[in-house]
């Protein structure tokens, strides 16, 4: 109703129907620099992205919400889980929130990021998280540099089959972008932010132009093929 401004950075189909949507909240909770103008939104739409619900964070993570938030989507087993992109106050490691659509319930598991490698530093993050069935998962980790300072764009896999809440997740690499990313000759791109699985088991990957202020402004979308 024009009153929230949705920052939608995943998507993932529902299985009732429809889709699941997230939008990352906008703003960080004490620096005033960047007041909080929106939370973290878990949105279930019908097939036309209508909106039927909007489910939010407890309050105890909301009152410590960081601005690089929700930034992936899926569907496994009656939980919709979600990647945070950054460590948030308080933790040591990314969120992965699992949202219990029956019983209307959070609760969590953690992600330990690889530390910054580029020449010029920077942060590690989450960009996506697929299901791949049977309790595991695929996720973009990157750092956020690009062109000769990018280092880590990488595809990692977990399985949260038995996992207690609060567990720290275990995870295999899958795949080093890098190169698959240099191949073309150009620059490097910095946001790799999509991930998808297609049902005969290919990966795909696409990046995030930025628009074109301090960015070559290129969208590439690569088929890395069955590498699961």
């Amino acid at each position: 109703d024009n009153t929230v401004n949705i920052d939608p950075e995943g998507i993932a189909v529902a299985s009732a129907g429809g889709f699941w949507v997230v939008s990352e909240g906008s703003g960080t909770v004490g620096d005033p620099s960047r007041p909080v103008n929106s939370l973290n939104f878990l949105f279930k739409t019908d097939a036309a992205g209508v909106i039927e619900s909007v489910t939010v964070l407890p309050q105890a993570l909301n009152d410590v919400q960081l601005r690089f938030g929700f930034e992936g989507v899926a569907e496994y087993n009656g939980s919709a889980y979600v990647a945070f992109q950054r460590v948030w106050p308080g933790d040591t490691e990314a969120r992965i929130g699992i949202y219990d659509v029956v019983g209307d319930t959070w609760s969590f598991l953690f992600y330990p990021l690889d530390a910054p490698a580029s020449q010029n530093g920077g942060w590690v993050g989450l960009s996506d998280i697929t299901s791949l069935g049977n309790g595991e998962f695929l996720v973009i980790e990157r750092d956020n540099q690009g062109g000769p300072d990018a280092a880590i764009k990488r595809l990692y896999s977990f399985d949260v089959t038995g996992l207690a809440a609060d567990s720290t997740v275990t995870k295999t690499l899958v795949r080093d972008l890098m190169p698959d990313l240099d191949a073309p000759g150009g620059l490097t791109y910095e946001k790799i932010e999509g991930s998808a699985v297609t049902a005969t088991g290919a990966v795909y990957i696409i990046n995030d132009n930025d628009g074109v202020d301090d960015n070559s402004g290129e969208t590439q979308l690569i088929n890395l093929g069955n590498i699961l």
